[in-house]
């Protein structure tokens, strides 16, 4: 069975503004007697004579639209010879004609704050001078803390089998600068996966569909720690932070903690702060890719 005519009727098309434009394009096929043989029509063949050939084919007249719908129907009229085809032309996703495992991961990104301890401020105008948050003799302000800006970003991305790299992710940082921000400022907060069935073009595809939600802080997400404690280094030895007693002329053990510089020896003034990794690192750029320009 084949066909032998493949009559184009006239083109619609239908454009509305803030609506997407439909262009409709009907054919009536012609086929051969094999139709009254019981030998079986391809609709592949049927496509091939109108010119559609299949989805993601452009308008002749019009590239930007491909084509999305096709319907196939045969008995056109009560007529055993005829076949009535009808393609829908309108604008499309690159990705609806790629099989699921091949496509673009899709990103979603939205902004939240959450409260931090506060631990520095700006002096002056600018940002260049970020100094220590303390009260005049150098102390930290006890349970004071900021709101800071943060940015949750969702990866949606398709694999043939389990993600177990992107599972084995959660609450792993990225070890080099990502999307912008420093190393340690992204974070695997969730993974998100489920077994997917999707039927494309005339197959039944199976894969699975994984979302990453990554959480990225200005500050990162090391631990910052004012570099505080009753003890201090002197001369490679660990020994009691001493402060002087004005009223007895005499040097005397701490009863409050002392800032440190960073390596253990007693500053006498604001203490440095120190940043603690405390979540894996990973490469951000070789799980993720980039976000989409």
């Amino acid at each position: 069975m084949s066909v032998t005519v493949a009559k184009e009727l006239p083109r619609t098309m239908e454009g509305e503004i803030g609506q997407s434009t439909k262009l409709i394009r009907t054919w009536i096929c012609t086929i051969d007697d094999a139709t009254l043989t019981g030998t079986a029509l391809l609709e592949t063949d049927v496509f091939t004579a109108t010119g559609t050939t299949w989805w993601g084919a452009a308008h002749p007249n019009f590239a930007i639209f491909k084509l999305r719908k096709l319907s196939y129907a045969e008995g056109y009229e009560g007529s055993p010879y005829h076949v009535k085809v009808v393609g829908e032309y309108g604008i499309v996703k690159d990705d609806e004609f790629i099989t699921p495992v091949s496509r673009n991961p899709v990103w979603t990104f939205e902004t939240a704050g959450a409260e931090v301890p506060a631990l520095f401020y700006y002096s002056g105008s600018g940002n260049g001078n970020m100094q220590p948050l303390t009260n005049s003799a150098y102390d930290y302000f006890q349970g004071l803390t900021t709101m800071e800006g943060m940015v949750q970003a969702s990866v949606t991305k398709n694999f043939s089998s389990l993600p177990t790299s992107q599972l084995n992710a959660t609450n792993a940082v990225n070890n080099a600068s990502y999307i912008g921000g420093a190393a340690g400022t992204w974070r695997v907060v969730g993974v998100d996966v489920k077994y997917v069935y999707e039927e494309f073009q005339n197959a039944m595809i199976k894969y699975w569909s994984c979302t990453s939600k990554l959480t990225y802080r200005q500050t990162g997400h090391n631990l910052l720690l004012p570099d505080v404690g009753f003890n201090s280094i002197v001369g490679g030895q660990r020994q009691r932070c001493m402060v002087f007693d004005f009223q007895n002329s005499e040097w005397v053990a701490s009863p409050t903690p002392q800032g440190l510089n960073g390596s253990g020896t007693q500053t006498g003034g604001a203490p440095a702060i120190l940043t603690r990794r405390v979540y894996p690192e990973t490469s951000f750029s070789a799980l993720f890719g980039a976000a989409p320009t």
